[in-house]
């Protein structure tokens, strides 16, 4: 029952808290890049587009805090006609269109917190349906990923403590995330469901922690929602504010309230509130068809106040013409 305990406490200070006791990694920029959080979002302005990420929380506090690194490529399968090719010997090859209607991406990522190490890979696949002026997109992520306890992180004082089975030690887990969004050129609104299946996991085969099958990774949810409108007196400025609410079963809820200005589409800054007591600036640029975005995190409460603050870098490539990005029925 002591090492029980002792996996319970580790499994909950093992991913990043707050008020949420939280299992998966968290995100400020959540609207620069929302396919991480929501897969219906995959394809969803029908570019092509890969992003890098990097968040590192709590800076100075000690030198192992919790840091995230992920790699996100998605894209949509753009609107084609039937054809009709010719084969060997004279015969006739059936090609069916597409009507533009599929995303699919793909997300690697390595998330570490103390003794904690996640490294897993997701792949989506989206559809979106075209609702006059509109769209309304569904998608779901199929994951895996090895949760491990790092052996050179993971030092506890007692030698012979039954918990020193479990360092070094990794499983495999499988699980799932559903999403929801509607969007139109001013505003949208998505929700999603991660860690779908509930998956449990096992360290050991030892029977002293047979019982560690009964801690669960427990569903989260996500709601997020968006509006842009320009300034009427001056059209090459827009303001954007947003918001991202993140609760769990237990109704345990972490919430996000930003608000960003936009100057012609290729600078912006914002700032963004936290429940948690965390107060964020947001910066960015766009270069061509390079993006960059920087966030800063500072918070008054918790362990946020003794340390320097959490940082957030994004890069991203988006590939594909936007002029009519919001003339679905058209363009795809």
């Amino acid at each position: 029952m002591k090492a029980l305990l002792i996996i319970n406490i580790l499994f909950c200070l093992a991913f990043h808290s707050g008020l949420l006791a939280q299992q998966l990694p968290r995100y400020s920029q959540y609207i620069m890049n929302e396919f991480l959080i929501n897969p219906s979002v995959a394809g969803v302005d029908g570019r092509t587009s890969l992003d890098l990420s990097a968040r590192k929380e709590w800076v100075g506090f000690v030198s192992n805090t919790p840091e995230t690194y992920s790699f996100s490529a998605q894209t949509r399968i753009l609107k084609s006609r039937f054809n009709i090719k010719s084969g060997l010997f004279g015969s006739s090859i059936f090609k069916g269109g597409s009507k533009g209607r599929v995303g699919l991406g793909l997300n690697l990522y390595n998330d570490n917190n103390a003794a904690i190490h996640r490294t897993g890979l997701q792949l989506t696949y989206a559809y979106h349906i075209f609702i006059q002026n509109s769209q309304l997109s569904f998608g779901l992520t199929g994951s895996i990923y090895q949760f491990k306890i790092s052996r050179e992180h993971a030092i506890l004082k007692d030698p012979d403590d039954r918990l020193n089975a479990l360092i070094g030690k990794g499983t495999i887990i499988p699980d799932a995330t559903f999403g929801m969004n509607y969007m139109t050129q001013k505003y949208h609104l998505g929700f999603s469901v991660a860690q779908l299946f509930q998956s449990s996991f096992k360290l050991s085969s030892n029977v002293v922690f047979s019982e560690a099958e009964d801690i669960r990774l427990r569903r989260h949810y996500y709601l997020i929602g968006s509006f842009r409108q320009r300034f009427a007196r001056k059209p090459k400025w827009e303001y954007e504010p947003a918001f991202i609410l993140r609760t769990n079963e237990r109704f345990q809820t972490l919430s996000d309230i930003s608000l960003k200005f936009i100057f012609n589409r290729e600078y912006w800054f914002g700032f963004s509130g936290r429940t948690s007591g965390d107060a964020i600036i947001m910066l960015g640029m766009k270069f061509n068809n390079m993006y960059f975005a920087y966030s800063f995190d500072y918070g008054f409460n918790g362990i946020s106040r003794f340390s320097k603050g959490s940082h957030e870098i994004t890069l991203a490539a988006k590939f594909g013409d936007t002029t009519r990005r919001y003339r679905w029925l058209e363009r795809y």
